[in-house]
């Protein structure tokens, strides 16, 4: 998904938050838009860059936290992150299955379709 991170070490580019900000949705949905793109961009760091297939386990999440340098030294962090994980995962699943693709063929595209249909079922 992302082409370049942005300086301060995203999983996110900017040309992704650029995408995700000129969505005009509204704050609230753009920040979830946003969290759900870092997470299928964690998921895919944690599978080595694989853009098609099944979220990584729970063990290769737990495994990919210890191992990642800003989450080392903060157990309670990692340990939420990590619960954040399973939401956001179990949400990028169900929209891989209405797509009928795997989660990690996800694309910002799906993400923001998504966001925009559930936005407009929810305006009327």
């Amino acid at each position: 998904m992302p082409e370049a991170p942005t300086p301060e070490g995203s999983p996110l580019s900017l040309e992704v938050i650029a995408r995700i900000d000129a969505t005009l949705l509204p704050s609230q949905e753009r920040h979830h838009l946003r969290l759900m793109a870092h997470c299928l961009a964690c998921f895919r760091d944690m599978a080595d860059g694989l853009d098609q297939g099944p979220l990584p386990s729970a063990a290769e999440q737990r495994s990919w936290c210890q191992q990642h340098p800003q989450l080392q030294d903060d157990a309670p962090f990692a340990r939420l992150l990590l619960q954040q994980f399973q939401s956001a995962g179990r949400q990028l699943e169900s929209l891989a299955a209405n797509q009928q693709i795997t989660p990690l063929g996800l694309t910002l595209d799906h993400l923001i379709e998504d966001a925009v249909n559930t936005h407009r079922l929810r305006s009327s």
